[in-house]
């Protein structure tokens, strides 16, 4: 940070407007540059590039908050919200054929000066005079709707923590993009794109099967899943389907008298999906399976709307919680019927399941 700028911060007056820039780089390594608007003007307006500062930028208005920049000195790190106006496809139309769920895993640059330090301006300089920059990775679509959608980051080093002799204990968030070695041929998350995958019964049979879970690992199963009524008195398995309440429920550890509700630990609250059909019109919060994902609908009379991120007809409900536990839902999942394909899983895990990869290095221990 330049000692000039911190000058103007310490000093009782400020003269000069403070303008925030961001810039997001997208898949194909090219970068939005972008502002939320300059006092009542919604004009391009200009500044030098931090590391190339004869190159001027423009930065296209665009209306947009970044909230929960809290600093803490203990604890997790922050984790601010990148909310962004798309009235009328305001923000889609700057992504060409990308989609919002296709920035997940992208960097965000904010940036920070006074109007009076623009491009073009009295006190514009090179290198440019700007406070110090803040760095951060789209880690999810925390929400979308027909007039914003907002983007949950994280800093690119969730660091809690560093004890010696040289080791480094992370947060409990995984740091690799979901399923991107299979989306994009890199990174470290291994978990197949269709979420399908093979199972091994005890005569070496192999079957293929598709496991879906939402972010807080509650399994999505096909409405073809058989479910009973609950009953005080039965003796429940892990592979045990019910229904109770008007909600639907998945046994994960045995027992009987134990009633089914969100905070039970011996149940899971699933939901069911169809098969997408364009002829069919979908109420609010009815669960679709489309593109070998599942969708959830965002409104009533939803019809003919094909299940995309950018569209803000369909909200995608299959997504990792990036966490130890939303790893083995499924890379240890067991289905209930192992030795026929397409089953539900069953509420065991697999105890010989290995996580393929080393996003939570702090774990390496145990």
């Amino acid at each position: 940070m330049s000692n000039i700028i911190a000058t103007d911060v310490q000093s009782q007056e400020i003269n000069s407007g403070l303008i925030e820039l961001f810039q997001v780089s997208l898949p194909n390594g090219t970068t939005l540059y972008l502002h939320p608007g300059l006092n009542d003007s919604l004009d391009e307006i200009q500044f030098r590039d931090k590391k190339d500062p004869y190159t001027v930028r423009e930065y296209l208005p665009m209306p947009m908050l970044i909230d929960g920049l809290e600093v803490s000195a203990d604890g997790a790190p922050s984790r601010p919200t990148l909310t962004i106006a798309n009235i009328g496809a305001l923000f889609t139309s700057q992504l060409g054929n990308f989609k919002h769920d296709d920035l997940v895993g992208q960097r965000v640059i904010r940036r920070q000066t006074f109007e009076k330090y623009l491009y073009g301006q009295s006190g514009d300089a090179s290198p440019p005079i700007e406070l110090r920059t803040q760095e951060y990775i789209i880690d999810r679509i925390a929400s979308e709707t027909a007039i914003s959608v907002t983007f949950e980051v994280a800093t690119p080093f969730d660091l809690e923590g560093i004890k010696l002799p040289r080791r480094v204990v992370v947060g409990k968030y995984c740091s690799w993009q979901y399923q991107g070695h299979d989306k994009l041929n890199t990174g470290g998350c291994t978990w197949n794109a269709d979420n399908s995958y093979k199972f091994r019964d005890g005569s070496d049979n192999v079957f293929s099967h598709n496991a879906y879970f939402d972010f807080e690992d509650r399994p999505l199963v096909a409405s073809t899943t058989s479910f009973s009524t609950y009953a005080s008195n039965t003796a429940y398995t892990t592979d045990n389907y019910v229904t109770h309440s008007g909600k639907k429920w998945l046994c994960i550890i045995a027992g009987t008298g134990n009633t089914p509700t969100e905070t039970s630990a011996f149940w899971k609250q699933v939901f069911t999906w169809t098969d997408y059909s364009s002829s069919t019109s979908y109420s609010a919060g009815t669960y679709v399976r489309y593109g070998g994902t599942i969708w959830k609908s965002a409104h009533g009379g939803n019809q003919d709307n094909a299940p995309e991120n950018k569209d803000g007809h369909w909200v995608r409900e299959e997504i990792c919680g990036k966490t130890l536990q939303s790893c083995k839902a499924r890379y240890g999942v067991i289905p209930v019927v192992k030795t026929s394909a397409n089953q539900s899983p069953s509420g065991r895990k697999s105890t010989a399941a290995r996580l393929p990869f080393g996003s939570f290095p702090g774990t390496v221990k145990y």
